[in-house]
């Protein structure tokens, strides 16, 4: 991965982050920032990036992402995610789309399907759906740059990816 003068490797770390917390966790708290409980889930694929610089780059795709040992393991050897197709769902809507983590984009949004009949109430309905999204990638950003200064960070990545010490 080419590392510049940008921020950009903070998008395979939150990718990663992502990633650890939809297989651990069933729901994440945003009630902080009124956007409730949401679930998120890493779907299907995720491409893993070598940290090395030496071009290897692996896609694993699994209807089982989150629980294949494989993932953890090209990890452990140095890797991070470089892609993924993620789900976020909160209480009454459920957003699918890809994201890539260097530059940070998300791409392919598949909004909610709300059941609207007339057009500008469908519309309305959808650009809502929109800003709720940023809402929420915005608050785990959010959440995700907080932990990432706890002093428990790293013993708690080792944790999960089975290191020891």
């Amino acid at each position: 991965m080419k590392k510049d003068n940008s921020i950009g490797y903070l998008g395979p770390e939150f990718l990663f982050w992502i990633f650890w917390k939809s297989a651990t966790e069933e729901t994440l708290s945003l009630n902080n920032l009124g956007l409730g409980e949401i679930r998120i889930s890493i779907e299907d694929s995720i491409t893993l990036a070598s940290l090395a610089g030496n071009g290897y780059c692996e896609t694993i795709k699994s209807p089982e992402i989150l629980t294949l040992p494989s993932v953890r393991e090209s990890i452990k050897q140095g890797r991070l995610p470089e892609a993924a197709k993620v789900r976020i769902s909160s209480s009454e809507l459920e957003w699918s789309f890809q994201v890539k983590a260097i530059p940070f984009k998300i791409s392919s949004v598949k909004l909610p399907i709300t059941g609207e009949k007339n057009e500008n109430s469908m519309i309305s309905v959808r650009l809502i759906a929109m800003t709720k999204l940023e809402l929420i990638l915005k608050a785990l950003f959010n959440t995700f740059l907080l932990e990432r200064e706890s002093l428990d960070f790293i013993d708690d990545i080792k944790d999960f990816l089975g290191i020891a010490e």
